[in-house]
């Protein structure tokens, strides 16, 4: 074929044309090279190659704006770290937002790594473990949804709210079983079964609270009686039983908040936070206060008695206890040594997950799991228990004491002096070393630190001293004045009330006696004092060996150091009485001891007058003072006079309401001219002046208000105001009005009205006396209303 021109061709060669000549031919191509891949030497000096896929699998593409969506989603997520650490609870929060502070102004790069490595990792993560502990569980019953927000803010609630809070939910316990009884009873025309399930719906709901709630263990074991669940209900109803509840709850939770964030340690506050020990120590102070200013009333003689003495020369004093406590340890010193028995010193510590710091270093524990102290003691006594029913397997006796002390993060450990049979000993302690190292009993240091068993060395001391040391260091420090603590390198002596604030706000004992006769008995006995009686022959010695102080002797004439319960000589007699209390609960009472050898007609009354607290009466009036301190105090509300007197009576009681009515006269100056010594007088008597002053001050204001001239006309806006609350029967004056306009709450009776946005708004205020009388009798009249529709059948 003819083409116009020669290139048209399609075997035309350009090169060719050109005069080009064509490179010499290339070597093949290694096998290992791959198209549009790389190639890279290994350090053997291998030739290796990677495709394109494998390529897009070790490094994948970045899609277009992810870094800066990557960067967006970490400052935000440095935001929420700074609001939760903002939110946190101000007893908390103090110490770390400080630290946060701090290294913002050093280097903001810090300051983040510290939100993410440190506050994220380890503070928050606990901190919720812990509220996760006393948060209601979820899902709630719809009747408990209003008062979700309350309980999540519970750490942060005075005592109005928490009082507020119990009375919300003793009311709608109240309702909600009313309603479901009312319901069975129409249905089921049978009062117990519907007794016990209204119980069981009002229970399950309140078991969502993360509280004890009474008789659901034998609701669910199908052993619950009707009776039984009344008592139940009535608690449930009750506001003071909540508000016991809620209190306690909120105490140990703001306790374990602190304990978990590192505020309880040797390098802050060992052994119980600060606010806990001054709260504990507030606490002390109000009790003596109390007991100070009440006394103790025989109601058949009208003879009365200082209650604070009383108390005083009881177990209730620390050094009448520490004294009783070393008395009992001696006996058994030389009763084991009557005997010939051994003396063994154990020391048991819990694992290492039940701490939230290390004991040496005093440094974070990352292998903590949030435990609180009564957790922990919990554990210590399942250990115990299964050691002892071991030993009571294999024949082993023992008998001795227990104390149980914090380390400086307030975990529990116990310190245990027992005395054994020598052929005992060897046994005994290797069954108390496999059971207290049975959990977790292989981590590091545990056959060390966990379990630490030491038999008495008499040259180097005995026994009792060993056991006094730590009672007197758990109780008052006596005698050990320049002593400090291993732990903590503080003074024995402050430590030792910090021990006691501990074990109180966790309710754990510190002391235990372990076999020998009861203490309660012994104590029993030496009421009866020197007493000239005739007593049985087997109760008076053992009287007189309580009498002189003797505790081996009485342990002895008991039936010696392993008397079973049951082969006690001398036992306790107790009377009882139903619906003895706000509960309808049968009550057993302590009122003498007998002997069962003796028959029944050798009960001897240890307790034989009846008595009741009353307050002090009025002192004379001090000379040179012209005031008027006349008139009694009513009996407080609780054990404590830390309440709030009702307005309507004053200081004195109802009975005095009407002297309290009319208008006190002038305080004046003594007449010889004489100052009044505000030093000297008591608080009792201070707060009485500041009350007359303050109701001087206030009857001065109504007078000079009265005599003022008649405030202007209302305008509009206060016309309207004025007319909605005559439309609700209150006679508003001018200046409430205006109070309400300016943002201010006024209240009217069981009500509280404010103005938002123009609209008048109505609220309930706090429950007023009648009603609180009233709520006080509805568990009384729970179980009259039961026996009523029983008897109807």
């Amino acid at each position: 074929m003819n083409y116009a021109y020669v290139w048209n061709s399609p075997d035309f060669d350009v090169a060719t044309a050109n005069g080009l000549t064509p490179d010499p031919a290339q070597p093949a191509a290694d096998d290992t090279a791959v198209t549009g891949g790389i190639t890279y030497l290994n350090p053997e000096g291998e030739r290796k190659a990677l495709s394109p896929d494998d390529i897009t699998e070790l490094c994948p593409p970045t899609e277009q704006g992810a870094i800066k969506r990557d960067r967006l989603v970490h400052e935000r997520r440095v935001m929420y770290l700074r609001r939760r650490l903002q939110a946190l609870p101000a007893f908390i929060r103090y110490r770390f937002s400080r630290q946060l502070e701090e290294l913002n102004d050093q280097d903001p790069a810090r300051a983040v790594k510290w939100l993410f490595g440190t506050f994220e990792r380890h503070i928050l993560r606990r901190i919720e473990a812990v509220n996760a502990q006393y948060l209601p569980q979820d899902p709630l019953p719809a009747i408990l949804l209003p008062l979700r927000e309350d309980f999540h803010l519970l750490p942060w609630a005075n005592k109005k709210r928490l009082k507020r809070l119990a009375y919300k939910l003793a009311n709608l316990m109240k309702s909600e079983f009313m309603r479901e009884f009312d319901f069975q009873f129409v249905h089921r025309d049978n009062p117990e079964f519907s007794t016990i399930y209204s119980y069981g719906a009002v229970a399950s709901k309140a078991r969502h609270l993360n509280i004890p709630v009474p008789g659901w263990e034998a609701y669910c074991n199908e052993s619950l009686e009707a009776k039984d669940a009344l008592r139940a209900v009535a608690r449930l109803q009750s506001e003071k039983w909540w508000s016991g509840k809620l209190k306690r709850a909120h105490d140990r939770w703001r306790e374990h908040l602190m304990i978990a964030t590192g505020y309880v340690s040797k390098h802050a506050s060992p052994k119980c936070s600060d606010p806990c020990l001054k709260e504990w120590a507030a606490q002390k102070k109000a009790n003596f206060e109390y007991l100070s200013a009440m006394e103790l009333e025989d109601q058949e003689t009208g003879e009365r008695s200082p209650l604070l003495d009383k108390v005083m020369s009881s177990t209730a004093n620390p050094k009448i206890a520490r004294l009783e406590l070393t008395t009992r340890a001696a006996g058994f010193q030389e009763i084991a040594d009557e005997m010939g028995l051994v003396g063994m010193f154990y020391t048991l510590t819990a694992p290492s997950k039940y701490h939230a710091m290390h004991i040496a270093s005093g440094k974070r524990n990352d292998k903590c799991r949030n435990a609180d102290p009564r957790a922990t003691q919990k554990y210590l006594c399942k250990v115990w228990a299964r050691t002892r029913a071991a030993w009571k397997r294999r024949g082993i006796r023992t008998f001795g004491f227990r104390t149980a002390e914090p380390h400086h993060d307030s975990t529990p450990h116990w310190h245990l002096v027992l005395w054994f049979r020598p052929e005992d000993v060897k046994e005994a302690t290797e069954v108390f070393r496999m059971h207290a190292l049975k959990e977790d009993g292989n981590e590091p240091g545990a056959d060390k630190y966990r379990f630490k068993a030491e038999r008495e060395d008499k040259s180097r001391g005995r026994a009792i001293g060993y056991i006094v040391k730590y009672i007197s260091k758990n109780i008052d420090g006596y005698g050990m004045d320049g002593e400090v603590d291993k732990e903590t390198g503080n003074p024995i002596k402050e430590e030792a009330r910090r021990v006691r604030a501990w074990a109180s706000r966790w309710g754990i004992r510190q002391f235990q006696q372990i076999g020998g006769a009861p203490v309660t008995t012994w104590r029993e006995l030496r009421r009866l004092g020197s007493r000239e009686l005739v007593l049985h022959p087997e109760i008076e010695p053992v009287r007189a060996a309580a009498d002189g102080a003797s505790w081996q002797d009485y342990v002895q004439l008991q039936g010696g150091a392993f008397v079973e319960r049951d082969q006690l000589k001398i036992r306790l007699h107790y009377s009882t009485t139903e619906n003895s209390n706000d509960y309808g609960d049968t009550v057993s009472k302590i009122e003498g001891i007998y002997c069962p050898l003796a028959g029944s007609d050798a009960i001897i009354y240890t307790r034989t007058a009846q008595y009741k607290i009353v307050p002090k009466r009025k002192a004379p009036e001090t000379k040179g003072v012209d005031l008027d301190f006349s008139g009694g105090n009513a009996a407080p509300w609780s054990s404590v006079n830390n309440c709030t007197r009702n307005p309507a009576t004053g200081n004195d009681g109802p009975e005095h309401a009407g002297d309290k009515a009319a208008v006190r006269s002038e305080m004046t100056a003594p007449s010889d001219g004489g100052t009044v010594n505000f030093d000297a007088l008591s608080r009792k008597e201070k707060r009485e002046i500041a009350q007359r002053l303050s109701e001087d001050m206030r009857r001065r204001r109504k007078l000079r208000q009265s005599e003022k001239k008649e405030p202007p006309e209302l305008s509009v806006r206060e016309k309207q105001v004025s007319e909605l609350l005559a439309l609700r029967g209150i006679d508003a004056s001018a200046v409430m009005i205006r109070s309400l306009l300016s943002g201010a709450a006024i209240a009217s009776g069981d009500l509280i009205f404010t103005v938002e946005k123009g609209r008048l708004i109505t609220s309930n205020r706090g429950i007023s006396t009648v009603q609180k009388h009233q709520n006080k009798e509805q568990g009384k009249s729970l179980i009259e209303r039961f026996n009523r529709i029983r008897n109807s059948k």
